[in-house]
């Protein structure tokens, strides 16, 4: 096939398949993703393993490439207002893997016409977005383009078909003095020069299942998975926000922390199996879930929490454990629930994890 009839063809039908934007560019090595390397690594070197798999020549995984796709699946963002007792999660998450799969189909439309295709190969995306000139970076470090903002998934493939490149972006960034996303960050991750340091990104934290530091809890609120606050101000992201709406019903129930908090004596296999349709099985496992939850029902300051927190203190994950007696203290403390003060000592005779010691004691000062 033509190589510029092929290419309207990956277009018309990556259209037909949902993405946004397609855009092409060529296989050269990169050039901003060294450096970006270099200043992540000092800037939070506990987080530098986060880059180790991603290369910067393309040919170094394909030495026959010569263009690489690059494609944008759009979505409308959830509000940011969830109602009470549920935990918040992000449209990108249910999101993302549609595009994975249409990009999937996108590289087997290459295959079955006798090309190489890689689809998603450890290459950095942001980098990719701009140099086939779908959108520029924001000072949070997230593309945006001038149609659907930032509100998008990024998709691409490494193929051997020698595919005219588009022009990129002519700026890395087009924010200007605009600072407020930088402004915004509840913890401070973005700096000035829109490097963002994960280790200090809520995002980073949630849905672990390792002990999460105590002033990171406090300020992912009833965020499970996803925080959105940097994009929900951005001027790019004004119509995404207008249109802005809830999960289902259905959806937003497998999120019910109270549920959550309830079931894991019995167990939460069904529970995850729901959620990881709907978000990934990556993310949905019930150690990552149920350790979240706890923290939210911290957060919550909803004395109602309280029962099942206690039972919580004997769950066998030590995060679970800490957390839970970080919760009782919050909650507890709050309510006049003096009782709780001396279900957090009983605890203590048993526990001999040192980190749940330390957190079982903080919670236990909590009580005046």
């Amino acid at each position: 096939m033509e190589k510029d009839l092929l290419k309207q063809r990956l277009i018309e039908y990556g259209m037909d398949l949902g993405f946004g934007l397609i855009g092409f560019t060529d296989v050269r090595p990169f050039e901003l993703w060294p450096s970006k390397i270099s200043k992540g690594r000092k800037v939070d070197p506990d987080s530098a393993y986060h880059w180790d798999n991603i290369e910067y020549d393309p040919k170094s995984l394909m030495p026959t490439a010569k263009s690489i796709i690059v494609a944008a699946w759009p979505h409308t963002p959830y509000k940011s207002d969830f109602p009470r007792g549920i935990g918040r999660f992000s449209a990108h998450y249910k999101e993302y893997p549609k595009g994975r799969d249409a990009a999937s189909e996108l590289g087997s439309f290459l295959a079955k016409v006798g090309y190489e295709a890689m689809v998603h190969p450890p290459l950095p995306a942001k980098e990719l977005a701009l140099r086939a000139g779908l959108g520029c970076f924001g000072k949070n470090s997230l593309i945006h383009t001038r149609k659907y903002g930032s509100w998008i998934s990024l998709h691409f493939i490494l193929t051997d078909v020698d595919l005219n490149p588009d022009k990129g972006m002519k700026t890395i960034t087009d924010c200007g003095d605009c600072d407020l996303c930088i402004r915004a960050c509840p913890n401070g991750a973005i700096k000035e020069d829109g490097q963002v340091i994960p280790g200090k990104c809520l995002r980073h934290h949630m849905l672990s299942s390792d002990f999460i530091p105590s002033e990171i809890r406090d300020k992912i609120g009833n965020k499970m998975l996803g925080c959105d606050i940097c994009q929900m101000v951005c001027p790019f992201n004004k119509s995404g926000v207008s249109e802005a709406t809830l999960p289902s019903y259905d959806e937003m129930k497998l999120f019910d922390i109270g549920h959550i908090l309830n079931e894991w004596s019995t167990g939460l296999k069904k529970r995850m199996d729901r959620m990881g349709d709907l978000i990934g099985r990556n993310y949905a496992r019930s150690q990552k879930v149920l350790s979240t939850a706890v923290i939210l029902a911290g957060n919550s300051k909803d004395k109602s929490y309280l029962p099942a927190l206690e039972r919580l203190l004997k769950h066998p994950h030590p995060p679970i454990r800490g957390h839970s007696a970080w919760a009782i203290g919050k909650i507890g403390s709050l309510n006049g629930a003096v009782h709780y003060k001396g279900v957090l000592k009983s605890a203590l005779k048993d526990e001999d994890d040192i980190r749940v010691i330390e957190e079982i004691n903080r919670a236990m000062d909590q009580f005046k």
